[in-house]
């Protein structure tokens, strides 16, 4: 499938996980891929979960992609990075907000208040100002798609809304900027989809319907912060991937402004899930979120 033919689409966080299967998967339907992340790597030796190994992977299925280094969270990285794109490919089709920090692991008050404010600056500035940079150039050419990933504790998994019990994980693993900045990039997505309605642009948000078993994950796991039993059914980097591929595919006359869920936004559409190099791959799709 070539879905995304000559589109020129940005991942951010390519380097591993959501992003890095999301890159090698907009590459086989087509598009021309700028992986970005905090560091390259070793482009004569490419060591995994490295953008020289994103990279590699995708040229080595005869498909194009390039690697360039951007620091979310300094406002001066982000505007030099978006300016080396556009100075170097001339536009940007696709951007793909990907690229996040938890900040999980202390409790609101014990957290330092640079910390807060850097998973802000990660997950809600960085996005809103690469956001900002390429829709006048996507509205001028009539085509553009964004996408941004969140999390279910921006909604539906966030802290009880009706009060007392909540579920330990809140409780105890310091969701509180997490949680603020999820649902800031939520809203603040979903108005920027109103502005662009009729434009062929679209903008809508994808979230992973249960934990995705990245080396992030894993970490987690390691700390104490996420338990086990919350990834008891985990969901494939490769589900999210082909959620994001989905949306971008889609007409934005009527898919813009969608808060999705990967494994029910594919069930919904009829969408199998495809392997990184657009083959046959089999993944137990997720419909419901593991309650934690």
């Amino acid at each position: 499938m070539t879905e995304l033919q000559g589109r020129i689409a940005i991942v951010t966080g390519a380097s591993r996980g959501i992003g890095e299967a999301t890159a090698e998967r907009f590459a086989a339907a087509g598009a021309m891929v700028i992986a970005a992340a905090r560091t390259i790597g070793d482009e004569t030796n490419p060591e995994p979960d490295t953008l020289s190994h994103t990279v590699a992977q995708i040229r080595a299925r005869g498909s194009e992609a390039h690697a360039l280094a951007v620091d979310l969270a300094r406002p001066e990285s982000r505007a030099a990075f978006i300016d080396a794109v556009l100075k170097r490919f001339g536009r940007v089709d696709i951007l793909i907000n990907n690229a996040g920090i938890a900040g999980l692991g202390a409790r609101s008050w014990d957290m330092p208040d640079k910390h807060f404010r850097r998973v802000f600056e990660v997950d809600v500035f960085a996005p809103r100002d690469l956001m900002m940079r390429v829709i006048p150039g996507m509205i001028e050419r009539g085509y553009g798609r964004i996408v941004n990933v969140s999390s279910t504790v921006a909604d539906r998994a966030a802290p009880n809304p009706e009060g007392p019990p909540f579920f330990d994980f809140h409780r105890r693993a310091g969701v509180s900027a997490y949680c603020s900045a999820k649902s800031a990039l939520n809203l603040f997505t979903r108005a920027v989809a109103a502005e662009l309605q009729g434009s062929g642009v679209s903008a809508n948000i994808v979230s992973p319907v249960n934990s995705v078993m990245t080396r992030g994950t894993r970490e987690l796991m390691a700390k104490g912060v996420v338990k086990a039993e919350r990834v008891r059914t985990p969901e494939d980097p490769e589900t999210m991937a082909e959620a994001i591929l989905a949306l971008c595919a889609a007409d934005p006359a009527t898919t813009n402004g969608l808060t999705t869920y990967s494994g029910q936004y594919l069930a919904a559409i009829g969408r199998a899930v495809r392997g990184r190099d657009g083959g046959v791959f089999d993944a137990g799709i997720a419909t419901e979120s593991v309650r934690y």
